[in-house]
């Protein structure tokens, strides 16, 4: 959970008792008079428990705040959460119990919530200013709001009775993100008002938790014990004391997805490689038809939006001579991305593997190689490329266009060469006068129409790529909305090199394939962004400026044939050969309603 009890609450700059010559420290004074004054004023920690409910299942939290240090715990069946986050550091225990540190990001958004939790925000601590805004209407009631700011995308709005002060809820934005809190049940406890219960809402977020307290503790003694770092549960094993996997051969469909034979507790299956997964993903038909089943729910944000995940655990996979054991699983409806990407997606095998072992991709020989990190030697002449935990996920430097180095998510499951996220191309401003169109993106949460570009030039290993694809996306409640990092690197530049992960040195080891580092990528040339239903492909969208709009092209048309090839031969793969084709190559398409349309591939952005 990103949010416990009175992650809202908050308090005021001068004491309840004396007068204040603004409206906002009127609010204000109100506000913590009714908390309780100087008992509210003086707190300076908080240990709450209590159980939580999300409308399918039941679990616990805890939450423990100490000056400089948070402590959070949630249990929820599968879905478990253990974290601290000490200054601006600390660490994180992942759903199938591997210990992370904790990015620099997410503890300093712990200690904003420090500052919020009694009076230190409105004294101007953090950086933090407050302002009345105008009256609301929230749930048929006139709501005075009450504004903390701690920059453009972090701050607080307390919704409050205008004559008493109460609290009757608050927003919370982090990192843009925004969530809404409603209290009640207030009850003193050491002479603070304390809510035992809430109800809360990330926007756009299909889940809405109710916590309810079962006991609070206000400046509860200090425990070292309780933020030490646990030690990693290990999840992998090798059979007959092996160290390492043989080589494991692997499918590189449409040069950028990576599938590998593995077997899913005892049922032989494929496993699509994700280091942007921030876990392993079952299809939920497929593992309903295996006798897997959920024991929780979470949100699941995706580069298309928001959505739900099951959450089930206790599943094993096994990958030639390893096995991952006891892992905890989302369970998502990958159906929508197996027909966009047109091969069934059972699974989706995401960072536990990476986590846990060195993976040792060999793309010019297409196979891959699992081994125990405590052993492993890297190979003469690979450059060291550090890796970093961001926000559940893994980042590696890279420079755009000529710019200072970033962080950009590494992402084996991301078949575009590159997305740039809105934080980093809009204070750029790098659509200004560059060729654009559009085109649906997406995955988890659907698809969604993006811009996109050509990117002049990345630089990442020493190696400078040019002239890349690359969507831009929007701050629109899905993954694009990351300010953690610039963007996200995706397979069609990563298979150029030899790949190896060792997440247990905080690195990748890169050499560059001197046959590939050179050559132009893939790019769409015809403007056609189609679903495939199995017997056509459907328009979705005619890219702006493109040789398909310029013929007239409609969205929700459909195609049956290309250059006399039924669409139901030609599948996704054979689709996309097309449309990537050299400018100058023709695409003569037959429609459902019998009209043939001709096209000249070209260069549109």
């Amino acid at each position: 959970m990103k949010t416990l009890l009175l992650s809202a609450a908050a308090a005021l700059t001068l004491s309840a008792t004396t007068a204040c010559a603004d409206p906002a420290g009127d609010a204000a004074a109100r506000y913590v008079a009714w908390r309780g004054g100087p008992a509210f004023e003086n707190a300076r920690g908080l240990l709450v428990r209590g159980t939580t409910d999300n409308g399918r299942f039941q679990g616990a939290i805890e939450r423990r705040i100490e000056p400089g240090r948070t402590l959070e715990r949630f249990n929820m069946g599968s879905a478990a959460t253990h974290r601290a986050l000490i200054g601006e550091a600390g660490w994180t225990v992942s759903l199938s119990g591997q210990v992370e540190t904790a990015d620099t990001v997410t503890a300093k958004a712990a200690a904003r919530r420090r500052l919020t939790t009694f009076d230190d925000a409105l004294k101007g601590q953090g950086g933090a200013t407050v302002s009345l805004q105008p009256d609301e209407t929230f749930d048929g009631q006139s709501v005075q709001v009450l504004r903390i700011t701690f920059d453009e995308r972090n701050g607080q709005d307390l919704l409050l009775d205008r004559e008493t002060g109460a609290l009757i809820a608050d927003r919370t934005k982090e990192d843009g993100s925004v969530t809404t809190t409603r209290y009640a049940d207030w009850r003193t406890v050491e002479g603070v008002r304390v809510a035992f219960k809430e109800v809360q809402r990330i926007a756009q977020d299909p889940i809405e938790t109710s916590i309810t307290l079962t006991s609070v503790d206000i400046d509860p003694r200090p425990d070292a014990k309780a933020f030490a770092r646990p030690a990693s549960r290990r999840i992998y094993a090798f059979t007959d004391g092996k160290a390492t996997t043989a080589p494991l051969p692997f499918e590189l469909y449409l040069g950028s997805r990576i599938y590998i034979p593995a077997t899913l507790n005892g049922h032989e299956t494929h496993v699509l490689l994700d280091s942007g997964a921030e876990a392993t993903v079952l299809d939920k038909a497929y593992a309903e038809s295996i006798g897997i089943k959920p024991t929780a729910i979470v949100p699941a944000v995706g580069t298309g939006g928001r959505d739900v995940a099951e959450l089930a655990s206790g599943v094993t996979i096994r990958l030639g001579a390893v096995e991952l054991r006891d892992v905890t699983v989302a369970l998502i409806d990958l159906k929508p991305i197996s027909a966009m990407i047109g091969k069934p997606l059972p699974v989706i095998l995401g960072k536990e593997v990476f986590n846990a072992l060195t993976v040792d991709l060999d793309f010019a020989g297409k196979t891959i190689a699992f081994q125990d990190p405590a052993r492993f030697r890297p190979t003469p002449g690979a450059v060291p490329v550090p890796v970093t935990s961001v926000g559940g996920i893994h980042a590696i430097p890279a420079a755009i266009e000529g710019g200072k180095t970033v962080l950009m998510d590494f992402d084996l499951g991301n078949g575009s060469p590159l997305l740039v996220f809105p934080g980093h191309w809009k204070a750029r401003r790098m659509l200004e006068g560059r060729p654009s169109s559009k085109s649906l993106s997406g995955a988890v949460g659907g698809l969604k129409t993006r811009d996109v570009a050509t990117v002049r030039s990345l630089t990442l290993a020493g190696v400078t790529f040019r002239d890349i694809p690359a969507v831009f996306g929007e701050d629109d409640g899905s993954a694009f909305g990351n300010t953690r990092t610039a963007g996200n690197i995706g397979m069609p530049i990563l298979s150029r090199f030899r790949l190896t992960t060792d997440y247990a040195n905080h690195r990748l080891l890169l050499t560059p394939r001197a046959d590939m580092v050179g050559l132009p990528f893939p790019k769409d040339r015809s403007g056609l962004m189609t679903r495939f239903n199995g017997s056509g492909f459907t328009l979705g969208l005619v890219a702006p400026g493109s040789p398909a709009e310029a013929a007239g092209l409609k969205a929700g048309q459909v195609i049956t044939a290309v250059n006399g090839k039924a669409a139901s031969e030609l599948g996704v793969a054979g689709m996309t050969a097309l449309r990537t084709a050299a400018a100058g190559a023709t695409m003569a398409l037959t429609l459902q309603s019998g009209e043939t349309v001709s096209l000249v591939l070209r260069d549109y952005y």
